[in-house]
């Protein structure tokens, strides 16, 4: 019996580690517009180009049903002081004062596995700073990820793995601002790993294979 049980823990794990992942674009996202110079910024740091409702030339307008710069694969290798500009087309959406909730739309329902947040680091640099933390909300369920802040001054990318069952058809982000100024330029979504068709049919096939000999053994 052992043997057949080995068989059947090799295929399941076969099934595994062909498991595919798969990246995930929302349709909308709803959020307040970033703020700029009416806040004390030097620059706007306005999602300027959103497509969907409300004024992305207006601090902290509310922008619902439309995507923009949190979703336009453009990310941020650079600070803000040199990626920004007073028109407020530069990668980052950056807020001041405000711990900004972001509620991100899909067209269908999402097992979510985790999401990449592409945000500036700047030491302080015109009190910039990474967030200091994350709240993700997924049917009701909320996941809470502090966020270090490295030594160095460079933007990078907080992953937040989501624990298993974060399923829904949106997804809410808060970010816990950690100075009075935070700047975001991209946010992308990740899907939990599902074996491919193939794969489940063969993981199938040799189940109903092994079952039929484990019932033969114990007749014999």
């Amino acid at each position: 019996m052992k043997p057949i049980h080995n068989a059947f823990a090799t295929l399941t794990l076969l099934a595994a580690a062909s498991a595919q992942a798969a990246t995930v674009l929302p349709t909308s996202y709803d959020m307040p517009n970033g703020h700029g110079l009416a806040s004390g910024g030097i620059y706007n740091y306005w999602d300027r180009n959103y497509t969907g409702s409300g004024n992305g030339q207006i601090d902290g307008d509310m922008l619902s049903g439309g995507l923009g710069d949190l979703t336009d694969g453009v990310i941020a290798t650079q600070s803000w002081e040199a990626e920004e500009n007073i028109e407020g087309t530069g990668p980052y959406v950056g807020w001041v004062f405000l711990d900004p909730v972001i509620t991100f739309n899909f067209a269908d329902v999402v097992q979510f596995a985790q999401l990449t947040v592409w945000h500036d680091d700047a030491n302080g640099n015109g009190n910039v700073k990474p967030p200091q933390a994350f709240v993700v909300t997924v049917g009701g369920q909320s996941q809470t990820f502090a966020i270090a802040d490295p030594a160095t001054d460079a933007p990078f990318a907080s992953t937040l793995v989501l624990a298993p069952g974060m399923a829904g058809n949106s997804l809410q982000l808060q970010i816990l601002r950690r100075d009075p100024w935070l700047m975001v330029s991209e946010v992308s979504f990740q899907t939990a790993a599902v074996p491919e068709p193939a794969t489940w049919a063969l993981w199938a096939l040799g189940a109903a294979v092994l079952l039929q000999a484990r019932r033969r053994g114990v007749a014999a």
